[in-house]
């Protein structure tokens, strides 16, 4: 099946799984995708793990600015194949927490070179970098995943300065990273 095959089935399946008042009631809450189909994660990780992980099906599904096709796209990329260099292109990208979330919670943690990227996030001007790079050293830490002194300084610092800001999302996701470096500890 080609990969135009392909996002054509997940489509047709998508529309036959949508939910207008899960879609509806993300518009009425600020989360205004260009087409959201409002189907639940459950559902979409089942799609998922039938189409396997598919780098090049993920980078098209990406491109398609779908809601669904972008949670799909962090599911089906092979996590050892996803580079920072990318995930950096998708941050940018990013403009709500729920793609946020599932990127960070099934991709971006599980990449080559998470940690570096994150650090790197965090130091952005951008809220949404920030969110997901704080959100994914919550996953990687939660993981058991140890730092060394100096990151964990860096972390510290950056999590307070979030904390005090006015970004209530970062804030959240700074102090979920705190909460587990305080387990590791």
């Amino acid at each position: 099946m080609s990969v135009q095959e392909g996002i054509i089935e997940i489509k047709d399946r998508l529309r036959l799984s949508m939910n207008g008042v899960a879609s509806k009631s993300m518009r009425d809450a600020g989360i205004g995708y260009k087409l959201n189909f409002g189907v639940g994660l459950p559902e979409l990780k089942q799609i998922a793990s039938e189409k396997g992980k598919d780098p090049e099906l993920a980078l098209a599904l990406w491109k398609e600015d779908i809601r669904e096709c972008r949670i799909l796209a962090a599911l089906i990329y092979p996590e050892d194949q996803f580079m920072p260099d990318m995930a950096d292109l998708w941050v940018e990208q990013i403009q709500f927490p729920d793609l946020a979330d599932v990127c960070c919670m099934y991709l971006f943690c599980r990449m080559p070179g998470a940690s570096e990227a994150c650090f790197r996030w965090i130091a952005s001007e951008n809220s949404m970098a920030r969110y997901c790079g704080f959100l994914t050293l919550a996953h990687l830490l939660r993981g058991g995943r140890e730092m060394g002194p100096r990151y964990v300084q860096e972390l510290k610092d950056q999590a307070q300065a979030a904390i005090n800001g006015p970004d209530l999302m970062c804030a959240q996701a700074a102090g979920t990273a705190l909460g587990f470096l305080e387990q590791n500890d």
